[in-house]
C-alpha cells in the first residue's frame, strides 16, 4: 500500500459511511440515498478512500457494486469507528446540555439605564435559561474587554466609522451631541452656540479617556480654546453630569437619547428643571453599536440577544 500521506487526501469519516452503505449491496444510488448525498459524491468518496490507500476497494460491473478482499476488510475496520464517533457525538449532545448557557455584555451605564432595559426583559423571559451579566463600564473599556475575551458583547458608543478588525459592528442607534443646562440659563438665548459661546460659562464635562470628552476635547482644541474652559465638575456618567447641571453647577455637553432627552432627570427639591439645545451641527453625533468577536463562531443564545437589542433600540 502507499503509505503517504496529503493533508487533503486524509480520510474522512463520510468516506467511511459510504463504504459501509455499498457494503449493504445496493448499489451507489441507494448509498447516495442513504447519505443524502449526490450518487457521483458517493462515487468521489470511493476514490479517495481507494486513492489515499492505494489499493481497489470495490469492483463495478454494470449496476453490480462488490467489494474487494480490502473493501471487505476496511468495512470490518471502520464499522466500529463510525458507530463509536456517532455514539460520540450523541453522548456529547446529551452532555453540552447541562452546560449552562451565559453571556456577559459589557456596556456604559446611561445606555444600560436608558437604552436596554426592554431588550434585556424581552431576553430574560424568552432565554430563561441563559445566565446574563451585565457590566457597567464606559465605551472605550466595554471594547476593550469584548477583545480581551473577558465578555461576550458590548453595547458602546463609537466616535470614528472604523473599528479593529478583529470586531465586527452591528449599528443600533445614533446619538445627537446637544447642550443641557438649567431653564432660564442665558446661553439659551443666543441664536448660534460657538465654542467661544461656550467658554464664557462653566462647564461639567465628562471624565478624560471617554467618548464625550474625546470629541467636546477635539472641537475646543481646533477652536483654540483649550485654555479658556473653565471646568468645574468631571463625571464618570451623563446621568451623574446632569445632576450638577440641575444643582446650578454648570453646563455640560453630551450625546443624549433622543427618544430620552433631559426628561429623565426631573426637577427635585434644589434641581432644576434642563433644558437643551442640540449641538450636532458643532460635535456631531455619537454612533451606538453593539460589538462581537470576529472569526469566532456566535452561539445562538448570543445571537439571540443582539437581534433583540438591534429590533428594539433605534
Amino acid at each position: 500500500m502507499n503509505s503517504k500521506r496529503r493533508y487533503f487526501k486524509q480520510v474522512r469519516i463520510a468516506q467511511f459511511r459510504a463504504m459501509l452503505e455499498l457494503a449493504r449491496g445496493k448499489g451507489f444510488a441507494a448509498a447516495a440515498e442513504a447519505l443524502d448525498l449526490a450518487t457521483p459524491s458517493v462515487w468521489q468518496q470511493v476514490r479517495a478512500l481507494e486513492q489515499e490507500l492505494g489499493v481497489a476497494l470495490i469492483e463495478v460491473e454494470r449496476q453490480k457494486v462488490t467489494l474487494t478482499e480490502h473493501g471487505r476488510l476496511l468495512v470490518e475496520l471502520a464499522e466500529p469507528v463510525v458507530h463509536g464517533f456517532d455514539g460520540l457525538l450523541e453522548e456529547f449532545n446529551l452532555q453540552a446540555q447541562a452546560i449552562p448557557q451565559r453571556l456577559s455584555v459589557a456596556s456604559p451605564a446611561n445606555i444600560l439605564i436608558n437604552e436596554l432595559p426592554a431588550p434585556i426583559l424581552q431576553y430574560c423571559e424568552q432565554h430563561g435559561d441563559v445566565e446574563l451579566s451585565l457590566v457597567d463600564v464606559v465605551s472605550n473599556e466595554a471594547r476593550s474587554l469584548l477583545e480581551r475575551g473577558e465578555v461576550d458583547l458590548a453595547v458602546a458608543g463609537q466616535l470614528e466609522a472604523s473599528f479593529p478588525s478583529t470586531l465586527c459592528a452591528d449599528p443600533i442607534t445614533s446619538f445627537p451631541f446637544v447642550l443641557v443646562g438649567p431653564e432660564g440659563h442665558p446661553i439659551f438665548d443666543y441664536k448660534r452656540i460657538t465654542p467661544k459661546t461656550l467658554v464664557r460659562f462653566p462647564l461639567v464635562m465628562s471624565s478624560v479617556g471617554t467618548n464625550t470628552r474625546t470629541r467636546v476635547d477635539q472641537v475646543f482644541a481646533d477652536a483654540g480654546l483649550m485654555d479658556q474652559r473653565r471646568i468645574v465638575c468631571e463625571t464618570s456618567t451623563k446621568n451623574l453630569a446632569m445632576q450638577f447641571v440641575q444643582l446650578g453647577f454648570g453646563l455640560a455637553i453630551a450625546p443624549i437619547s433622543p427618544r430620552w432627552g433631559v426628561k429623565s432627570n426631573p426637577p427635585i427639591g434644589k434641581r432644576q428643571k434642563l433644558c437643551s439645545r442640540d449641538l450636532s451641527g458643532l460635535f456631531g453625533h455619537e454612533q451606538i453599536v453593539i460589538l462581537r468577536r470576529r472569526h469566532r463562531r456566535e452561539p445562538e443564545h448570543q445571537k439571540a440577544f443582539r437581534e433583540i437589542v438591534i429590533r428594539s433600540v433605534h
